[in-house]
């Protein structure tokens, strides 16, 4: 064979190669032609549907969107071109919906509930009903970030920079400056209530001697006053009357003054406890210690804040060579996966750090129903058992949450991945390179056999301060079942915001 016919003989199998990929990914079938009938659906928007669009069937593709028009009452008309084979009851409704955050859009059609009368004709119209778009759900998280941002900027301004470093070190400060002076005032002030129940002490003790002498006095003078004052003798005698009531109540007052004191003496009542009592000193002297500790404590959480590391990521997979129709399985997704990412590091000294992950399942999951009735007929008496199955898929969302650890340029990591549990090892080359492998759904919950995925990741612009960084996928994913080719890319910067929001979270110990 000549050297052109060998280069012929090549092209022509890498035109055959290309030729079946093109016909694989776009779901051409070219064996045989499709009956197919039109279907008109309105819609009050319809955007970013276009001509082309693919139209779904619980989640299976069964035609294409023919015309968008607009009508004369400002609504979207749509005309669909589906297979025929596809049942359309009385209550059949359509809505427009998106295969992943950065998928296509498309029409999914819910053909009704089955024993009603189906719909037939030339064209059959059908309502449409609108879902909340990408745009809504942006403008709502956009609104909850500029919340979280005000929030986060009150903090930061408060606690971030070396004014609000100094302003904590000046509140910690003054809080154990406090402490240590009320505790030198109490040991100063004991003395001195010490030296004051001593002078009261004896102050009661001259009153217990001189009140009786004042007492008898007073008898006597009340005495010689009744003996001398004759003319006057009634008002004499209630002066009298009155000045012995006084003495009583003095020598009453005696005694209760020389009571109290004896009790202070004794730490009776709560001024003895609060002079004499060591329980209330040491109960005083351990309220101060524990506000000293939580001063401490205040401290080392607002140190452990700003030590704490926190990543978040968004990428985008595209999975080529995935198989259509997984056995119990749909590709709802396409052919691609999105996820997204936070990476805590608690302490950037220890080796340790935390995954968490939501993703999306092209795959999809699978629900099964079968219903049996059973209808008797009034008139013979003969009964028929009728057995309807229904099989749905729906999108299904996948969650890994694991922990790692670092060693020099290698991170381990254990927990659960795509739902299930695993282990993975990441392998840095340099600051731009990263080698990752995964191997995860040991039981095999999803597949026959374990779940393998190894991709590299390129970071070709590392974050700065006003962008995030940007980096690009590939490799291989379950490469011991129906191995499919990664490509794909993303984004991930450090989040101070959120690392101060989260910091100020009271956790119990």
């Amino acid at each position: 064979m000549s050297s052109a016919a060998k280069i012929g003989a090549f092209m022509l199998v890498i035109l055959a190669i290309l030729g079946y990929f093109v016909l694989k990914i776009e779901d051409i079938d070219i064996r045989r032609g499709r009956d197919t009938r039109e279907i008109k659906v309105r819609f009050d928007n319809a955007a970013g549907l276009d001509e082309q669009a693919a139209v779904r069937v619980a989640g299976v593709r069964k035609g294409k969107v023919k015309r968008v028009l607009m009508e004369k009452d400002g609504k979207a008309g749509i005309t669909l071109e589906i297979d025929d084979d596809v049942p359309l009851f009385s209550n059949a409704s359509a809505r427009i919906a998106s295969l992943g955050l950065l998928g296509e859009t498309y029409v999914e059609i819910d053909p009704g509930t089955p024993g009603t009368a189906l719909k037939t004709g030339a064209v059959v119209e059908i309502p449409g009903s609108q879902t909340a778009s990408i745009a809504d759900v942006t403008a709502q998280v956009s609104a909850i970030a500029t919340d979280v941002k005000a929030i986060t900027e009150s903090l930061r301004s408060v606690t971030s920079g070396p004014a609000g470093q100094q302003r904590l070190e000046d509140i910690v400060e003054n809080v154990r400056a406090i402490t240590a002076q009320t505790r030198e005032l109490l040991s100063f002030n004991r003395t001195n209530v010490d030296a004051t129940m001593e002078n009261m002490r004896a102050i009661t003790a001259n009153l217990r001697v001189e009140i009786p002498k004042l007492a008898a006095s007073i008898d006597r003078i009340a005495n010689a006053v009744g003996g001398t004052v004759g003319e006057n003798r009634e008002d004499v005698h209630r002066v009298v009357e009155n000045l012995r009531v006084l003495s009583s109540d003095l020598k009453v007052t005696a005694q209760n003054l020389n009571g109290i004191t004896g009790q202070v003496r004794a730490g009776e009542g709560t001024v003895g406890k609060l002079f004499y009592s060591d329980e209330a000193h040491d109960k005083l002297t351990a309220a101060l210690g524990s506000v000293e500790s939580g001063v401490n404590e205040l401290r080392d959480t607002l140190g452990r804040v700003g030590r704490l590391g926190l990543d978040l990521g968004i990428k985008s997979d595209y999975y080529a060579g995935m198989t259509a129709n997984a056995e119990g399985f749909e590709n709802l997704g396409g052919n691609s996966r999105s996820a997204v990412n936070l990476r805590l590091t608690p302490n950037p000294k220890l080796n340790r750090f935390y995954n968490i992950e939501l993703s999306d399942d092209p795959r999809g999951s699978r629900t099964d129903k079968v219903k049996v009735e059973t209808i008797t007929d009034s008139a013979t008496g003969l009964t028929r058992t009728i057995t309807t199955r229904e099989r749905k898929f729906e999108r299904d969302f996948l969650i890994s949450a694991q922990a790692g650890w670092l060693l020099d340029n290698i991170g381990l990591r254990v927990g659960l991945f795509d739902s299930s549990g695993g282990v993975g090892a990441d392998y840095q080359l340099n600051e731009r390179l990263r080698v990752t492998g995964e191997a995860f759904d040991f039981g095999g919950k999803r597949d026959d056999n374990p779940h393998i995925r190894v991709f590299g990741e390129y970071t070709f612009r590392h974050e700065k301060p006003k962008s995030p960084r940007l980096f690009v996928t590939s490799g291989v994913d379950n490469a011991l079942n129906d191995t499919a080719f990664i490509f794909g890319g993303g984004i991930r910067w450090r989040d101070d915001d959120l690392k101060y929001l989260l910091g100020s979270i009271p956790l119990g110990k």
